[in-house]
Formats: C-alpha cells, sequence, structure tokens
C-alpha cells in the first residue's frame, strides 16, 4: 500500500500540467457528409417532396446524413409556407414545449430545412430545447457538410450504347423562371385555361411574384363558361390561389357547378370528367364527404370505370379519377378501382418511364403521391416519369413542346407532379355561404263588395341543384316574397256583417297565426254589430 502511494505522490511531480481532461477519452469526431443537389424527403403523412436545384439545401443534408450514418433516423412536418422541420430525431420527439432548433455553424437559423444553403464546410445541428425558456435538452446532435455533389452533364454511363442515359433532374425554380419569363404584364398567359393551370402550380409556393400578379388578374378579369369542366377548372384556380370562389370575385363558381347537378352527376351524362373535376372545388367550397351530390356523382364515377380498369382508355382520367377517389370514404368499392386501375397502369407505362407524353406523366406524379407511392415503385429499367419530365426540360426550365402556349401548359403540369402536390393539397378550402332568408310582411287589405280578396302568394321553395340562383348578389341585399296588394275602398259604416266578414276572411288561410288572431276579431265584429243593431232599434 505505502508502495502505490508513493507511486501517485511521485507522479503529481512529474505530471504537474495534467488535468482530467487530459486522461478522458477525446469527443468522438463529428461526421462528415456528402451532399447532392437533389434529394426526395417524404413528411410524416407520407407525401414526397422532391427538390432539383442548382443549389444545396438543409433538407438534402439531412437526407445525406441519414443514408451516410450521421443520423439514425428522422420524421418530418412540412408546411406550406415554410416548408421541412423535424418532428422526431434519432429517435427523440419533443414535448409538448419542446421544438428540436436548427442551427447552422453556431448560429441559430430562423431558415428552414427546404430553404436553408450550405458550402462545403459548413456544419448543422439540431438542439432539442424548451421553448418556454429557451433550455436544451440533452446533446446536439451534428454533423459537417463535406463533398457536394452535382450531377454531371447529360452523359450516357459505361460509354457506348445501352447504358443508362444520366440527365439533371427536373429543376422546378427554374420551370417557375420560365413562366415567369411568359407571364403578361397584366398576370395573365393568354387563355383562361392557361391561367387556371399556371395558378394551379403556383400554389406549390415557389414564386410568389408570379402568384400576387395571377391574383390581381382574376380578381379583376372573371370569366363565367357554359361548359362546367371550365367551371370547375377555374373554381380549383381560385381556391389555389386562396380566392374565395363564392365571393371573391363578381362571379360566384360553385352555383353553375351545383345547378348542373341532375341528381346523380354533373354535367353531361354521357361524361364523367366533369364528374371527377366536380370532387375538387366542392370539396373545398365546404362541401362534405357524406353530402349527397358528392357521394352520389362518387358512385357515378365509379359506374363508369371501363373493364380495362381504366376511365375511357385514357391515362390521364384515370389518374385524375385516382386523386378524386382517394378523397372518398375508404370502402370496398373505392379500393377495388384504385386496385384494378393500378393493375392496368403499369401497362401504360413506356420504357422511358413515362406514360406517353408529359402531361399524363405528371398527372400520374400527382395519382402516385395520392396512393403514398414513390418513383422508385414506378421505374422501368431505372428511369421514373420524374426523370422523363427532366428529359424533356429545356435551357430555359420550360418543358420542350411545339408552341409557346403548348410548353407553358406542361410546365404548369409538371411543377406539381415533380413536387408530388396533389390538387387536393394545394387548394385552399372555404365554408358556403349563409342561407339567404326571405321575409314576406302584408297586412290583410280591405276590399270592396265588388272585388274578391286575394291571398299572398308564398314563395316556392327552389332547389338549387335545378333552378339558377344570381350569379352574385351582396350579402345585405335579400330578395322579397313579392306581395299582391288589393287596393282599399274604405266600406261605409253602413256596410253588412257579410260584407266585412268577407274582408276578414281574405287573409291567408294558409297561415295558422292568422286564425288566432282572426277569433277575437269576429267576437269583436259582432259585439259592435249586435250594438250598432240595438242603436237602429233592429
Amino acid at each position: 500500500m505505502k508502495t502505490f502511494a508513493r507511486i501517485g505522490i511521485a507522479l503529481l511531480f512529474v505530471l504537474p500540467s495534467a488535468s482530467l481532461a487530459d486522461v478522458l477519452p477525446p469527443p468522438p469526431p463529428v461526421p462528415s457528409v456528402n451532399v447532392a443537389d437533389h434529394c426526395t424527403a417524404s413528411d410524416s403523412g407520407g407525401t414526397a417532396h422532391t427538390y432539383s436545384t442548382s443549389q444545396f439545401l438543409g433538407i438534402c443534408a439531412l437526407v445525406a446524413a441519414q443514408e451516410q450514418g450521421a443520423v439514425s433516423s428522422y420524421q418530418l412536418t412540412y408546411d406550406n409556407t415554410f416548408g421541412f422541420y423535424v418532428q422526431t430525431l434519432n429517435g427523440t420527439a419533443p414535448s409538448a414545449t419542446q421544438y428540436w432548433a436548427l442551427y447552422k455553424n453556431g448560429a441559430y437559423s430562423d431558415a428552414g430545412l427546404s430553404t436553408m444553403t450550405i458550402v462545403s464546410g459548413d456544419q448543422l445541428s439540431f438542439q432539442l430545447t424548451d421553448w418556454t425558456d429557451n433550455s436544451t435538452i440533452g446533446s446536439p446532435v451534428l454533423f459537417n457538410i463535406g463533398t457536394l455533389i452535382s450531377p454531371p452533364a447529360a452523359t450516357t454511363a459505361g460509354g457506348g450504347s445501352g447504358g443508362i442515359w444520366m440527365h439533371p433532374p427536373f429543376d422546378v425554380p427554374a420551370a417557375f423562371e420560365y413562366l415567369e419569363s411568359v407571364q403578361n404584364s397584366d398576370g395573365s398567359f393568354g387563355s383562361p385555361m392557361l391561367n387556371d393551370w399556371v395558378a394551379i402550380a403556383a400554389a406549390v409556393g415557389e414564386s410568389p411574384a408570379l402568384r400576387a400578379k395571377l391574383i390581381a388578374y382574376e380578381t379583376t378579369h372573371p370569366v363565367i363558361s357554359t361548359t362546367v369542366t371550365e367551371n370547375e377548372r377555374h373554381a380549383m384556380a381560385l381556391e389555389a390561389l386562396g380566392i374565395n370562389p363564392y365571393s371573391g370575385t363578381p362571379v360566384d363558381y360553385i352555383e353553375p357547378i351545383i345547378r348542373s347537378f341532375d341528381g346523380t352527376q354533373f354535367g353531361d351524362p354521357s361524361l364523367v370528367n366533369d364528374d371527377i373535376f366536380a370532387i375538387f372545388p366542392l370539396l373545398h367550397a365546404g362541401y362534405e364527404k357524406n353530402d349527397p351530390v358528392i357521394a352520389s356523382t362518387t358512385a357515378f364515377i365509379l359506374s363508369r370505370q371501363g373493364t380495362s380498369g381504366l376511365w375511357n382508355d385514357s391515362v390521364d382520367l384515370t389518374a385524375a379519377a385516382i386523386q378524386a377517389l382517394r378523397l372518398m370514404p375508404d370502402s370496398g368499392n373505392v379500393r377495388y378501382a384504385i386496385s384494378k386501375a393500378t393493375g392496368y397502369l403499369r401497362d401504360k407505362q413506356l420504357e422511358d418511364g413515362s406514360f406517353g407524353d408529359p402531361y399524363s406523366s405528371s398527372w400520374m406524379l400527382q395519382a402516385i403521391a395520392a396512393m403514398n407511392g414513390t418513383a422508385t415503385d414506378w421505374q422501368q429499367d431505372s428511369y421514373t416519369p420524374d426523370y422523363y419530365l427532366a428529359t424533356l426540360q429545356d435551357s430555359d426550365g420550360g418543358v420542350h413542346a411545339s408552341s409557346t402556349a403548348d410548353r407553358v401548359w406542361a410546365t404548369a403540369y409538371a411543377i406539381p407532379g415533380i413536387r408530388r402536390a396533389t390538387w387536393d393539397s394545394l387548394l385552399s378550402s372555404f365554408a358556403k355561404p349563409l342561407p339567404v332568408t326571405t321575409s314576406a310582411t302584408s297586412a290583410p287589405a280591405a276590399t270592396s263588395t265588388a272585388e274578391t280578396a286575394t291571398s299572398t302568394p308564398e314563395s316556392p321553395a327552389v332547389n338549387a341543384a335545378q333552378a339558377p340562383a344570381p350569379a352574385h348578389a351582396p350579402d345585405n341585399e335579400n330578395p322579397q316574397t313579392p306581395i299582391n296588394e288589393s287596393s282599399a275602398t274604405g266600406s261605409p259604416a253602413t256596410s253588412s256583417d257579410a260584407q266585412a266578414a268577407s274582408a276578414v276572411l281574405s287573409v291567408n288561410s294558409t297561415d295558422p297565426w292568422q286564425y288566432t288572431l282572426l277569433v277575437p276579431f269576429l267576437i269583436l265584429l259582432a259585439a259592435l254589430g249586435f250594438k250598432y243593431r240595438k242603436k237602429l232599434g233592429i
């Protein structure tokens, strides 16, 4: 024992500068991850969001960190305004007063992962924090940004023929830049159809200037059509822009849609597209899934599915039907119809990953998102619909087509598809207007003996699905029930009791409250008549 004590004392003199930190093991090194300029991340609901830009983003760094083992797991929540933010990290979920704070190079970041740009050498860290007092919980999760990987220009892997054609991913910001470059000074794109589809694409939220100009144009240039599908599309566009389809413009665009309902389906009974596209705007205009018009038209859509599993043997219409049916209650009929359609759609996919053209391919990407699928679920020889659209994107960001109008159309279709944004996810919701109450007040009018008193006509009950309503009526204008008033001639005091009773009985006999007033009035009238006869000595 004395020997060990002497050794300890000797060490104090030999290592006078040694500290506890010198004898503890060093902390583990901060992992480094290599980040690409494109990635796909899914939110907690399973919706995938693809990022493909000329910049390197924090969200792609987090995706790379999991793929390369720097973090074990994460769950993300997506907000249409702020993009992705961390919900759980490495299996740790915040409590009700906690959140995962994001830091870049030690400084708190107001930018979300979806908009944060990074460069090689940056350090990202996530610290569990209590927002009530800004206290931190546990150690941060951090990693460094290593090599930034940008895909090469289009080339053939392996050289020669038969390799996989590598092309840069579809660039959504560049697509918006193209649309901004061809947008007219008044905010339009040359036709109501193009305006509508660009408006829906703008709801993705990556071009505020384009969207603002469209809002200004649409609120001052209402266009009403006699075609149901055009009104349905325009109602969707208004909802995508955050404009109330009932009152945001001088025209109510929901009323003509409802008016076209015949008790079973919307518009032309020989068509099904007008029924499919009624679902989206109405569900965002105060109608519920169990409303009779929605339930009935859903049954009609199901009844029109072809034996091939497709609707009208059309890929894009079938993709639209899948989006609509996925919003309905999860019944056996709906599940069977979608499953049947999916099987036949796989047979329609070509070897280049497409479904024949950019329009059908874009809508199919939205249908895949509605079914919570991924690009790899729909891959043909390493080619996906995303990849096909990327090969069609020109250097100015627009999708290749034969004319400017077609380029705008195809580009507007592609953006929500690439972003995995369904129509339902892009539309804002609005409540039904309060019903307009009608009131009719009329006083019984006395009539002469030569005239027959007429009763006040009742206001007929109007079925909104059958009778047209005014295109737009200000909220403070309540239409009054017409009243048929007879002219009062003023019967002399010597009129007979029968004449007076006839005038009294001319009130509307369908109103029960009038009987309540009639009885005491008749008693009073009889008393007055008796007094009058007594005075005359009758």
